[in-house]
């Protein structure tokens, strides 16, 4: 019997198949990186690509309009606050308001919205309050002397 030769069936020469080798040997060698610092920096910059498509860009749902501004009338019972919102609101719109119930939002120009809020006369919703004025009128007593020292 005669030895068998796996190649003889084929038509590609022997030899073929270590240069085959060698080229995919080069092949890869070619696509390696030279340079472990540049290696790393490009795997950074993939990173940062991949958790940059990831990140889900937040929409602005405004309008455009600027936010009212926060005016909070404070002061203790009796003082007249709720006149104070009436009288205001009375001038810039002309038009009477019976009762104060929550925040008040007027218009005063083409680009500027005021909001009259009453503040209660507790710790909790002062602080509460504090979280979003913009501008703070603190109303007192004047029947009671009022004395300040420096």
């Amino acid at each position: 019997m005669s030895s068998l030769n796996p190649f003889q069936y084929l038509s590609i020469p022997f030899f073929f198949f270590f240069a085959a080798a060698d080229d995919a040997l080069s092949l890869l060698r070619a696509f390696a990186f030279n340079s472990t610092v540049k290696a790393n920096k490009l795997q950074a910059r993939a990173t940062e690509k991949e958790q940059k498509r990831l990140h889900v860009p937040t929409v602005d749902r405004s309008t455009g309009e600027p936010d009212p501004y926060a005016i909070v009338v404070q002061g203790p019972p009796k003082v007249g606050k709720s006149l104070l919102i009436k009288s205001l609101v009375k001038h810039y719109t002309k038009q009477n308001l019976p009762e104060v119930r929550g925040p008040i939002t007027i218009v005063s120009g083409k680009q500027r919205r005021l909001q009259f809020i009453e503040c209660p006369n507790d710790i909790n919703g002062m602080i509460d309050v504090a979280k979003f004025a913009d501008l703070a009128l603190l109303l007192i007593d004047g029947s009671y002397s009022f004395e300040m020292t420096l």
